[in-house]
């Protein structure tokens, strides 16, 4: 009842029709013992795994899936699923894979490294379109810490400076792209996060308002970003728990949504749930993880004006999702979760 309430809440803040629901199902695809991982797809139905097995980072594998089944495939040297992420355009047409600082770009059905130097770490990556990928770093050698942003143009990686008035010690966290004309960054300068969006005409700001709490307090914590549309950006933090006179609030997920003019908070029954990542699709729409405490783990959809909740299956235990990555342009979702027993699962949503 509690989900339904604020399902019809959320729908109203975005405009939405209320009406009609959707019957997903779920399809185990592949298991096996391991720590943890990462998945990517194209949108040639092809996607893409990388596997750790144990805490030590010592032993990966990379799969294939080739339209009908995972197949073992051999990584290019040195590639571990430490660190990794895959990054897919919009469209499906270019697919990265990024190994700690190491990015390769499928081209020709192999992975092509596209060397990057940078005196900080990558962080987040996003790719706008073909040959139009965003790196947010940060870091730095010793006591210094620092961040920046670099931009490959299908020839090399460039850097990219913020807009004033931010500097080198305002860190960037999180880069998404809905297309090769925006780009979307999180800035950090001292007492407020802040959302940035690169256009033809430059960076500009978009401010985010107050979190919700005892009292409201300045957003930030942000791990997640996804943009669907110029229209369309989403944003996942963790609330703790608060008390403040009557004002009570517990642990829970959070979520901001960008609609074109302006950041507002939407209001889900997601106490005490973590939420592990937020991704987004054109056609299929924008899909977050939750990993409840006390109940089993799933993925909520924004498509067409409705959202869906679709429970993992029960079988063989709790299981929290590590990934999920949407097939780009269809309705799709690729899912990666571990058991506690530590089985890891790769689930196909349709």
């Amino acid at each position: 009842m509690r989900f339904a309430t604020a399902l019809v809440l959320l729908l109203a803040v975005c405009g939405a029709d209320v009406q009609a629901t959707r019957v997903a199902t779920w399809r185990l695809t592949y298991a096996v013992r391991g720590w943890t991982g990462t998945i990517g797809a194209t949108g040639q139905g092809q996607a893409w795994a990388l596997l750790q097995h144990g805490r030590q980072q010592i032993s990966s594998t990379m799969l294939r899936w080739d339209g009908a089944s995972w197949r073992t495939t051999v990584p290019p040297k040195g590639v571990s699923a430490y660190n990794a992420r895959f990054a897919a355009s919009p469209s499906g047409d270019d697919l990265w894979m990024f190994s700690g600082d190491r990015p390769f770009q499928l081209t020709g059905g192999q992975w092509v490294p596209r060397p990057w130097t940078s005196k900080y770490e990558r962080g987040s990556v996003a790719v706008g379109a073909r040959d139009d990928v965003w790196i947010s770093e940060h870091g730095g050698p010793d006591d210094y810490s620092g961040s920046g942003l670099s931009h490959w143009d299908g020839h090399s990686w460039k850097p990219v400076p913020k807009p004033s008035p931010y500097g080198d010690l305002d860190q960037i966290s999180l880069v998404a792209a809905p297309d090769g004309d925006e780009t979307w960054a999180l800035i950090h300068p001292p007492g407020a996060t802040t959302a940035i969006r690169r256009n033809g005409s430059g960076w500009v700001t978009a401010p985010l308002p107050p979190a919700p709490g005892c009292p409201p307090s300045p957003a930030g914590g942000f791990y997640g970003m996804a943009a669907r549309a110029h229209d369309d950006v989403w944003l996942v933090t963790q609330g703790a728990f608060e008390r403040s006179g009557p004002c009570e609030v517990p642990g829970r997920g959070m979520i901001v949504r960008w609609d074109g003019t302006a950041w507002r908070w939407l209001n889900l029954p997601l106490a005490d749930a973590w939420l592990p990542a937020v991704r987004a699709d054109r056609v299929g729409g924008v899909w977050g993880a939750a990993n409840p405490a006390d109940a089993q783990s799933y993925v909520l959809n924004f498509r067409g004006g409705r959202l869906t909740k679709s429970t993992l299956p029960a079988g063989g235990g709790w299981a929290g999702i590590v990934d999920i990555v949407p097939e780009p342009n269809s309705t799709r979702l690729w899912t990666l979760a571990r058991r506690v027993d530590g089985t890891l699962l790769i689930y196909e949503l349709t």
